[in-house]
């Protein structure tokens, strides 16, 4: 039973790593243009724009930290007060899920290691 949960643990980990490669590759830049008054969205394009796709991950995973923590980012002046809201629900749901499955992910795996084994 417990090499289940394990395996499991581990698939959900892989797949979900996967799963944000692609997302980041399919989607970044659409979600980029609807940001696009964005000093954040913008700065991080302009640097990492040339890094492949380890900047795409970079980029893609900095836009779901803003979505996560929006008041933050409004205090700071990187994005416009309403801009968030702008985005389609569908592209807020395929930019958000990969990063909290995988979130889960590692939360799952700390908790087996620090209290099963």
């Amino acid at each position: 039973m417990l090499a289940i949960v394990v395996i499991s643990i581990f698939f959900l980990g892989v797949v979900s790593t996967f799963w944000i490669i692609l997302s980041s590759y399919r989607f970044t830049e659409l979600l980029e243009s609807y940001l696009d008054k964005s000093k954040f969205v913008a700065s991080n394009r302009k640097v990492l724009f040339h890094a492949g796709l380890v900047g795409l991950l970079i980029r893609n995973c900095a836009m779901a930290l803003m979505f996560l923590i929006p008041r933050i980012c409004e205090k700071r002046g990187l994005i416009e007060k309403d801009e968030l809201l702008n985005l389609p629900i569908h592209l807020k749901r395929k930019l958000l899920v990969p990063w909290m499955i995988s979130g889960f992910t590692l939360f799952a795996a700390s908790i087996y290691r620090f209290f099963v084994l």
